[in-house]
């Protein structure tokens, strides 16, 4: 069977740094094995509905002038799935901005950036090897949105999947390439017959 032939569907997930996946997509699915648990996870996740405001959480906010009412009833904030170093940067500006604006639970931000500490701490224990100007080939450059609101890479070739690796030629094939193909030689007079 000849290796180009089989064709896989690449996983349409575009991490946090434009980059699109590079795993085979799971029969069915659009996204690796990976990339599917991890959007199931993180969805079920951030629809969760927050819980009450504690008590000391209440003195906190009234002592320092805040409405509690306001924050109980705050949109939720959506982070990024913690899968690379950009995707957890977000992750702690997304975090930032909602202390700021005084839009958080104190505790529960402690807590969130602790998670953050964590995870900051496992990227850079995963992280690959510095990327190289092929990985210019792994951006994706059109995108969909999902009903949901989620982002996929559009389908097609040459959106974020790389071209494959060329094969190697022989020194032959080089060499025909470089000099031509041989030429006939001219027959032997000597062997001739009449």
């Amino acid at each position: 069977m000849d290796s180009h032939a089989v064709k896989l569907a690449i996983c349409r997930h575009i991490k946090t740094n434009g980059h699109r996946c590079q795993s085979p997509a799971i029969t069915g699915s659009v996204f690796c094995y990976f990339h599917r648990n991890l959007r199931r996870g993180h969805h079920a996740a951030s629809t969760a509905k927050a819980a009450p405001l504690r008590p000391e959480t209440v003195q906190y906010l009234l002592e320092n002038g805040q409405n509690p009412a306001q924050l109980a009833t705050s949109p939720a904030y959506s982070f990024p799935p913690l899968e690379d170093a950009e995707s957890v940067q977000l992750a702690i500006s997304r975090l930032f901005a909602a202390i700021a604006a005084g839009q958080i639970d104190p505790v529960q931000a402690r807590s969130l950036l602790y998670a953050l500490q964590v995870a900051s701490c496992n990227v850079r224990a995963l992280a690959p090897a510095p990327a190289s100007a092929d990985d210019l080939a792994t951006l994706a450059s059109r995108v969909v949105r999902t009903r949901d609101g989620q982002t996929l890479a559009a389908r097609g070739e040459g959106n974020g999947v790389p071209s494959p690796p060329s094969r190697h030629k022989s020194i032959l094939e080089r060499l025909i390439e470089e000099f031509g193909p041989p030429t006939p030689l001219p027959p032997d007079p000597a062997s001739a017959t009449d």
